[in-house]
This record gives C-alpha cells, structure tokens and sequence, in this order.
C-alpha cells in the first residue's frame, strides 16, 4: 500500500507542474498582457477589449457635420440615395465605427442624398489617415484614433465659429475675406461648456488666444445653452491674416477638455488672403 500511495503522490505531483508548460494553465496562472489574452477570455465567455476607430467630420472653420450617414463600401455614384443604415455621426461630428486593419471604404450620405466618400487607412491602432473622393475644398475629417467600445471617451468639440456683422446677423468665420473684425465671437460646442464668470479676462485669454494679437483682446463673455459668446476685442489690423486657437482650457458642463482647433480669417484686405 505505501509503495502505491507513494506513486500516486509523484503522478499528480508531475501533473501539476507540467501544468506550468500547458499554454491554456499557463495563461491563466502567468498571463503575460491583457490585450495577448482577448482570445482566451473568449474561451471562458468573457469580453475583452473592442476597439473603434473614431475621427470628426468638420469644416475648417470649425463648424462639424452631425447626423451624416456612414455606409460601408463606395458607390462612385453622386446621385445615389442612401438606401439602408449604417455609422451616424454624433452631434460633434464623430463617428465610431469597428477597428479593422487595412484600407476600409464608407460613402456619406447627407439628409439621404450622396455627400462624399472617404477610405480609412489603418496600420495600427496610433497609424491611420484617410483618403476622399469627391469631399469640398474645406471638408476635413480630423481627431483620428482608437476608443474601447465598452468604454468609448466622450469628446467635448467645438461645432460652429460666427462673428456679428453690422446688423447683428451671424456669420460662419471660414477661409473667405471678413470685411467686419471679429469684435464678438460666438463659439459653439456639441454639449454645454462649465460656467466661467463673466469678467474672467485670465480664462478668456487662456481659452481662445488670438495671433498676430489685437491691441485689445476679449473682454468679456456669456454662456448661453451650448454657445459662449466673447465680447470687446479692438485693433484688428487691415489685409490681415489672423489665428484665433481655441485650447482645450475650455471644458464642458462634465468636466471634459474641448478639443483644440484653429479658426483662421483675413480681415478688411485689398488682396484676398491665400490660405
């Protein structure tokens, strides 16, 4: 009986250790890295990481496309309706669809009728472009990268960019001749930005910093709904070409940092502005 009981003892004892040289025991008891394991995970019925790519869909103003139709796949076609669903985009213009490598195509469609097409180049989840067909001169898709589907980041984006003009009407800050000076700025967000005091020069010189700078910048603002109003910049020179960046020293209701963009216009000139 003792002889038995002592070989019994050694099997399991070599079970056991070779245990350590069975990839599925071992990947258990020495996982190496989370993302090496996702296939393991799907063995014991648990999900691991899902990426999306995400990127925004804007004008080089600023101003984003929401509610744009993504489907996979090119049609070449501009007077082709979109005939089913696919990737909408959100009110910041972003969209999120599933992370593959290689060359994905999707067509956009604007209010169901044809809008462009574009291609995701992805090589890794920190390489990726894109190329369009058929996008206007102005039509960027910016802010590139990769978000976990189980827990996709909420961005904070600016949407619109308008100053006043003489009777008080809104017009949309782009790449074209302003024959008015920027003297009050209306900044449009996809979700309400946090409050800030009204006379909080500091802020506002750290939020939207102007370049070549005025001889006086902003002086004051107001928020109301998703929009802060800046009021009281002077000194805008002629046949001027300005920078106004808007930082990510603007955050939203939440507590999220705005995603940084650059406005650029030509105030008053002789000869149209070049950008």
């Amino acid at each position: 009986m003792m002889r038995i009981f002592k070989t019994t003892h050694i099997l399991s004892f070599l079970i056991f250790a070779n245990c350590y040289f069975n990839p599925l025991v071992n990947s258990i008891l020495s996982p190496e890295k989370p993302e090496e394991n996702n296939s393991f995970l799907g063995l014991l019925g648990l999900s691991g990481p899902t990426l999306l790519i995400t990127g925004q869909i804007r004008y080089a103003n600023g101003e984003a496309e929401a509610g744009l139709v993504l489907q996979p796949g090119k049609s070449f076609a501009p007077q082709s309706k979109s005939t089913s669903s696919g990737y909408v985009t959100d009110e910041g213009g972003r969209f999120y669809v599933p992370y593959q490598i290689g060359s994905s195509p999707f067509t956009v469609y604007k209010n169901g009728s044809y809008f462009f097409e574009f291609s995701l180049n992805v090589v890794s989840p920190t390489e990726i472009s894109t190329t369009a067909y058929g996008a206007g001169p102005t039509l960027e898709i910016t802010g590139l990268g990769t978000v976990d589907s189980n827990s996709p980041t909420t961005f904070f984006e600016l949407v619109g960019a308008y100053y006043l003009d003489g009777e008080m009407n809104e017009v949309v800050i782009d790449r074209t001749n302003h024959y008015t000076t920027v003297s009050s700025l209306i900044l449009k967000f996809s979700a309400k930005p946090a409050f800030v005091e009204s006379n909080d020069i500091s802020w506002i010189q750290n939020a939207i910093i102007i370049t070549p700078s005025p001889t006086v910048g902003f002086q004051a603002l107001g928020i109301a709904g998703n929009r802060i109003t800046f009021v009281g910049a002077e000194g805008f020179l002629m046949n001027t070409e300005y920078n106004i960046d808007v930082t990510n020293h603007i955050k939203s209701e939440s507590g999220i940092a705005l995603t940084p963009r650059r406005i650029r216009f030509c105030y008053e000139p002789s000869i149209p502005c070049v950008f």
